[in-house]
């Protein structure tokens, strides 16, 4: 599904400048802002106080208004279980494999959600096990791209979590937060051949933990691993699958204060520094497409 490239970190040209001229600073200068500590990590919550039940899998919807809900397994199941999380025409299903409750977002804005547990009956043929409706007001709009989800997870204890610190102790604002985390990204993986030819024949949910064990992987990889460094700094960013001229892809968008979503070109420095894109700049790729956003967790 995902093959070699295409992770786009998205800042605009404004934001760090492309031309030579001289008093051009790059990157270019940002307000200080807080730094942050392991102990201030965002971690989701399984409640236990509003939970949509079904004999095969549970939804905890107690923090629905923090960005997302927690979904698990009640048993190991012979067959496929889902849920699949819709408001007006947009849908996402995630598989569910696990007795451990995962984070899934609520990425789609304030308004009424639907909740589905699904059941799998045959082939891609799915039955309704339960559904419920919810009523979304966010305390605040980055929160769904601020904490771990199944895309992006992590836990207490990861190493990724450490290493995200020491990647941005002497940083002083977020600008160079996300310049250190991209290159950070960029030098620690390589371009996994064998797991881009794996993806074209199913489904592959990236593994943190396993990234920083094997130290390379495919476009959604790399994907996952700024994103999940950029959240444990507190700083918004989300995970796009979608298109480009070649084929289906992930890269990354961020937020910054005052300049909001930011996307898809990067220039931070004159002489070294091109388009900002940790899979390209491991993989040697140029690419100079276009990109069509489809799904963002």
């Amino acid at each position: 599904m995902f093959k070699k490239i295409f992770l786009l970190l998205a800042i605009t040209l404004s934001l760090f400048g492309c031309s030579k001229d001289d008093d051009k600073q790059y990157p270019s200068e940002y307000p200080n802002s807080k730094s942050y500590t392991l102990n201030e990590i965002l971690y989701p919550d399984n409640s236990g106080i509003e939970i949509l039940e079904s004999d095969v899998a549970n939804i905890d919807y107690s923090n629905m208004k923090k960005g997302y809900v927690m979904a698990y397994l009640n048993h190991n199941n012979d067959v496929k279980i889902k849920v699949k999380i819709s408001k007006g025409e947009q849908k996402y299903f995630y598989d569910l494999t696990s007795l451990e409750a995962v984070a899934l977002p609520l990425q789609m804005g304030d308004g009424e959600y639907l909740l589905s547990i699904l059941k799998q009956h045959q082939g891609n043929q799915y039955f309704i096990e339960k559904t419920q409706k919810i009523q979304v007001q966010l305390e605040n709009e980055f929160l769904p791209f601020l904490y771990p989800n199944q895309l992006v997870n992590y836990r207490q204890g990861d190493m990724i979590t450490t290493q995200s610190m020491e990647v941005v102790k002497d940083d002083a604002n977020d600008l160079e937060r996300i310049k250190d985390i991209y290159m950070f990204v960029v030098n620690y993986l390589d371009y996994d051949d064998s797991k881009a030819v794996e993806a074209t024949q199913k489904y592959i949910i990236p593994d943190l933990k396993e990234l920083f064990k094997e130290k390379k992987g495919i476009c959604f990889d790399y994907a996952s691993m700024m994103v999940a460094m950029l959240r444990i700094q507190h700083i918004p960013a989300r995970l796009i699958c979608g298109n480009t001229d070649i084929e289906y892809h992930a890269w990354v968008e961020v937020y910054l204060e005052g300049k909001g979503w930011v996307n898809p070109d990067i220039f931070v420095d004159e002489k070294t520094w091109t388009r900002m894109d940790p899979t390209f700049a491991s993989s040697k790729f140029d690419y100079d497409g276009q990109y069509e956003a489809v799904y963002y967790y």
